[in-house]
Formats: structure tokens, sequence, C-alpha cells
């Protein structure tokens, strides 16, 4: 009898706790369902400005936005909220489109009051690697400014010595230190190195914002490229360097007609040596590629000449040499310049053939004319195939060979 009882007792007891949490399951569904369209629309108006759709053939709805604030506890022991570019969630948006209070740097998570909005708030990068590197982060941050209304302030970089930037605070070390320390900073990721992520377009008006990361994609700064092109304007002395040596290539053509400059950068050295690169996808485009690249303007142009920049002298001559003596052309190497006054030179050429890695990029990006591009980089299913999408990295108008 005690036992039936017990038995009873427990199977009410189960069917308690069943609806018990049944009845709040279906008030969040119905709760979140009007915060699901909501999150379908803005995926929407975000995708259409990119010319995208935020749907599949099958018409089933595909999350490609990538949104979405979260706190990290300290960066050098003073509390900021990231911006980590996470895919967005089943999360409700504010009036004004943020995410709201945890998701949102610009409300109080206790009070939900909405922070005013600053109008003086900064942009800064962390800069970090090397020159062309150096070039994406501080040509994002640009865009970024112009786009936000912010003013860009920028650590020590020796990118200060070799463009005339211009509008930019250029603090020392510690000054930049300080300032970007305090607590109404955010930090934005940019995520991958080079996956173009459209949030970097409306930053939260009431903070001022690190960008971190590589941003190497032409998406972030295109629209304004005359502006970009201008702020990349080399100093005087490494201009006159570059014209020498650019006369020295024009003198090779002994014709009356005017020469046809084609820059070539032949990336070698640490890429070639360092098994890191291999093992990551980082394919160093062969004799085979230069081939086809100085047999395309060789057809194209008249009174070609070759100008090749390069780490790797010896592998070019014994290369490049032969491949012109067979278009029956002429090469002249760039040696005993700084890397800065050889960038200034290729970018003045009227063509260019890219090898591979930022430097080469930002040489084609700044040169007026025509760019082959190595197509064999990064190599696919590799890890940096999986970190750069080449829609992003590549212009859409460059020619891609191997």
């Amino acid at each position: 009898m005690r036992l039936s009882w017990c038995l009873t007792k427990l199977r009410l007891r189960r069917w308690h706790i069943f609806y018990t949490l049944l009845i709040p399951f279906m008030m969040l569904v119905y709760v979140l369902a009007p915060v699901n369209r909501r999150i379908e629309h803005q995926q929407d108006v975000i995708l259409k400005e990119n010319g995208e759709s935020s749907h599949t053939t099958t018409g089933t709805p595909k999350i490609r936005t990538r949104m979405g604030w979260m706190v990290i506890n300290t960066v050098n022991k003073i509390p900021v909220v990231q911006y980590r570019g996470a895919e967005l969630t089943n999360k409700s948006f504010d009036e004004r489109g943020w995410l709201n209070v945890k998701n949102n740097p610009c409300v109080e998570e206790k009070t939900h009051k909405v922070q005013p909005e600053s109008k003086c708030l900064q942009i800064t990068v962390e800069i970090q690697s090397r020159m062309g590197n150096h070039m994406f982060m501080v040509a994002a941050m640009i865009a970024a400014a112009k786009m936000n209304g912010r003013c860009s302030i920028i650590s020590p970089t020796p990118m200060l010595k070799v463009f005339n930037l211009q509008n930019i605070m250029a603090l020392n070390k510690s000054e930049w230190k300080n300032t970007t320390t305090k607590s109404n900073w955010l930090i934005f990721d940019s995520g991958k190195i080079a996956v173009y992520n459209p949030a970097v377009r409306v930053l939260p008006t009431c903070k001022n914002v690190i960008l971190r990361g590589f941003f190497q994609s032409w998406k972030y700064f295109h629209h304004m490229k005359p502006e970009i092109v201008k702020q990349f304007t080399f100093i005087p002395k490494v201009q006159e360097k570059a014209k020498i040596a650019l006369s020295n290539a024009v003198k090779a053509v002994k014709s009356e007609k005017p020469a046809t400059v084609v820059g070539i950068h032949v990336r070698r050295g640490d890429i070639i040596k360092d098994p890191f690169y291999k093992r990551h996808g980082f394919d160093v485009p062969d004799a085979r590629y230069f081939f086809k690249a100085m047999t395309y303007f060789q057809k194209k142009y008249s009174n070609v000449v070759f100008m090749v920049a390069t780490n790797g002298i010896e592998w070019s001559k014994a290369n490049l040499n032969v491949v012109a003596n067979i278009l029956g052309t002429n090469v002249v190497y760039l040696q005993g310049n700084s890397p800065e006054v050889d960038m200034a030179a290729l970018a003045m050429s009227d063509h260019m053939i890219m090898s591979l890695g930022t430097y080469s990029w930002w040489a084609a990006y700044l040169c007026k004319g025509e760019v082959v591009y190595f197509s064999g980089y990064p190599r696919d299913g590799s890890i940096m195939g999986g970190k750069l999408k080449k829609a992003d990295y590549y212009l859409p108008y460059w020619i891609g060979m191997k």
C-alpha cells in the first residue's frame, strides 16, 4: 500500500516538473518569434548592401552576417568590451538596431539606460607585423573613421617615415598606451585574416574603438581609393630614388617610342626557408607563372621592359632572364634599395605582376595599370586557405594566373 502511494506521488511530481518546464519554454518561443523576424530583416538589410542574398536557392534563411558584442575581462588590467564579430543569434535588437543590454556596449546592463552619443570619438589600430600589414590596418582605420565620423590616432610605426599620412594624430608609445587603456575604449576584432567583416561600417556611438586584426580585404577601403592612395603618398626622398630606378628601366629600351614598364615582385627569401609558410599554404609562384604573366604583357603592349624587385636575386636572374630572352625583351633589377623605394618604383610602373604577400599586394594596388596576381596563393585546403577569402582579398578586375 505504501509502495503504491509512493509511485503515484512520484508520477505526479514528474508531470508537475514537465509542465513547469514546458510553460516557460512555450512563452520563450512566443517572445522570440518576432525577434527572429527582426534578426532576419537586419541580415537582409546588411547583405543587400553587399549585393548578397540572405537565402539559399531553396529559400531557407541563411545567417551570414557577423555581428555581436561580448564583455571580456581585461586589456592591460582595464575592463573593456570586445567586438568579436560572432554570428548573429536569437537576441533582441533595440530601436536603434543594436543588440540589447548585455550585448550592447551603449546600454548599461543594470539600469538599461542608453549612454549618450559622443561627438568626439576616436579610432585607432593595433599595429603589428610588417609594412604591407601595416598598410592594410591603417587603410581600414582611415575608412572606418570616415564612415563613422571619428578622429584617427596611431601608435609609432615605420609608416610615418615613409608616407605623408594626413589628418592622423601620431602618438608616442606611452601616450598611445595611456590613451587606449582607459575604460571608454572598445576592441573591434576583424576575425579571419582576409575575410571582410561589414560590421565595421557602423561602430557604437558611445565608445572609442581599437581595431584589432589584419583587415586584409579591399572591401574595407576601396570605395574611397583616391583618398587611400593620397594617404599612401611616399615622402619626397623615397619618390626621388624610385624615379631614378624607373628612369634606368626606361633607358634599357633602346627605342624612340615610349617604353611600357611592367613591375615584377618576386618574393623568395624567408618564405622559401621557413617551413611554417609551406605548411600554412604559402605556395610560391614558379617560373611558369612568370612566363605566362610576362607573355601576356609582351603580347598586349609594345616596347615592354620588366623591372624586378626581389629578395631572391639569384633565382630571379636565373629564371626571368631566360624568359626575357625567349620573349625578346629586357629585364632590369632593382638592387641596393630600401623596401619602400622598391615599392614606390613598382607603384610608378605602368603595370604590375604580383608574387604573394601584402607587400606585393600594396605595390599592385598603388599601380595605376593592369595587375596580374598568382592565383595559387593561398593553397586550396590549407590553413591560410581557411583564413583568406580570395574574392575579398583580390580585386575583381585583377587577372589571376598560376
